[in-house]
């Protein structure tokens, strides 16, 4: 399989088999999350892994997602019959859990500010 590889750390790989306007719709779609991952986290990589399988004449689609953020590492697997409701559906399973992160991170810092206030007497 060759490796792709996009501006900002994204790597594509076994997205070389698709055609040339399957390429450019799965890299606009995929262009598109990074945007909103950039926006709810500190972004450092993204690596898809495509693999076809074949069932008669039409394709089964399974991409494979890693995404390293300062935040943490995130993964998924989606398959689908449709390339693009694949690529979509993890991608949106990636920025989903980042989002859940910064989140908790959030609650959780708010938590500690309320336990470090002191308490005043009435």
């Amino acid at each position: 399989m060759e490796e792709a590889r996009l501006g900002g750390n994204i790597s594509l790989i076994g997205f070389d088999k698709l055609e040339p306007t399957e390429l450019a719709i799965a890299k606009k779609i995929t262009g598109t999350y990074v945007k909103k991952m950039q926006e709810n986290g500190v972004y450092k990589e993204l690596r898809l892994v495509l693999q076809q399988h074949q069932h008669g004449k039409t394709f089964k689609h399974e991409i494979n997602v890693q995404a390293i953020f300062e935040e943490g590492k995130f993964g998924t697997d989606v398959t689908d019959w449709n390339l693009f409701t694949a690529l979509s559906k993890a991608l949106e399973k990636i920025l989903a859990e980042l989002v859940h992160k910064k989140k908790k991170e959030i609650r959780k810092e708010k938590k500690i500010e309320k336990e470090e206030k002191p308490v005043e007497p009435i």
